[in-house]
């Protein structure tokens, strides 16, 4: 895959550093940083047309403007900027560097440049989590599996619950997996920019916070999750994609046959059983014995009560369905 290249053009040399290194370390990564913090280097990238995205103060960018042409500009603010440079987005240079990244990446998506393929992975593959019956614990045992494989590998979550709750639970964020269903129906070519501006982490595994309006989720067709699922496994670097079903999608069926393996969490009490052997009285009768081929039927160990905190959700793998499923990871 090419790198897109950043270049981050400030007179705070130790700060600029620092995020060269910060960024160009980060594995996968797509951008490569070069930086400048003498305004000779940049008038000589600008003229070989070395960058494509320029991440710059004001001060420069009032220096260096004739030497601006089609590069994607980006601003480090360290507050406000003039009234006549609103024109252009920019970023608050004080915070983390993950955030400047998820926002240079949702900008530079909106410029619809030409999309760098990566080349799919011959061994990534989507494991489904779905139970007609166990809610809350199959939200836990996904949650334990995403942690405890991307251990080793590059897992996405992918929470897809008409109502998980997630973002009163875990830190907020500006988008979620509706304003990325928004983004593929404009038809931009920037896709894996969009995603990995939306990004977020949970201890090493990724995830993209769910749909948080149900309205807008019952809205999003079976056409549109399959796509969005075809464009992840064929353009990102993951090499596991965790699906986390809900029930009132409507397309669940046709989402779990993209699935390689089906893990369905089923408690042993009389009402669990039945809503079981329903659900797979419908798949028979529903042209899905593909999809029966691939349940693994689990009974969990007790989780006990919980996760509490955030916190509580960072040390699932290390408790006791934890155990479990590295002995399931195992067989």
């Amino acid at each position: 895959m090419k790198n897109t290249r950043l270049w981050i053009a400030d007179s705070e040399a130790s700060y600029v550093e620092a995020f060269r290194e910060y960024v160009n370390l980060k594995k996968s990564h797509l951008f490569q940083v070069r930086m400048c913090t003498e305004q000779d280097q940049l008038v000589k990238a600008l003229s070989a047309e070395e960058v494509e995205i320029l991440l710059i103060s004001a001060k420069w960018y009032e220096m260096m403007k004739d030497f601006i042409r089609n590069e994607c500009v980006i601003f480090l603010s360290e507050g406000s900027l003039p009234k006549e440079l609103n024109r252009f987005p920019a970023v608050y240079k004080y915070q983390s560097v993950e955030n400047i990244l998820r926002e240079i990446m949702y900008y530079y998506s909106e410029q619809d440049e030409e999309e760098y393929y990566t080349q799919a992975h011959k061994d990534n593959k989507v494991i489904g989590v779905y139970s007609p019956s166990e809610g809350i614990r199959k939200n836990k045992f996904a949650l334990t599996l995403g942690q405890t494989i991307a251990e080793d590998r590059n897992v996405l979550y992918l929470n897809l619950e008409e109502c998980s709750g997630f973002s009163e639970i875990l830190d907020g964020s500006h988008w979620n997996l509706t304003d990325l269903i928004y983004y593929l129906r404009q038809n931009k070519t920037s896709f894996l920019y969009r995603l990995n501006s939306m990004i977020k982490k949970l201890d090493r595994m990724d995830y993209i916070p769910p749909c948080e309006s149900y309205t807008d989720f019952l809205q999003v067709t079976a056409e549109e999750w399959q796509r969005l699922l075809y464009l992840i496994r064929t353009q990102s670097t993951y090499d596991v994609i965790i699906l986390d079903f809900g029930n009132l999608t409507g397309h669940e069926t046709d989402l779990l046959r993209q699935c390689s393996g089906i893990y369905v969490p089923v408690g042993p009490d009389l009402i669990s059983q039945g809503r079981l052997g329903q659900w797979e009285k419908h798949l028979q009768v529903s042209d899905g014995m593909d999809i029966l081929e691939k349940l693994q039927k689990l009974e969990l160990p007790e989780c006990g009560m919980g996760p509490y905190s955030e916190e509580d959700l960072f040390m699932l793998p290390q408790q006791e369905l934890g155990v479990f499923v590295r002995g399931l990871l195992k067989e």
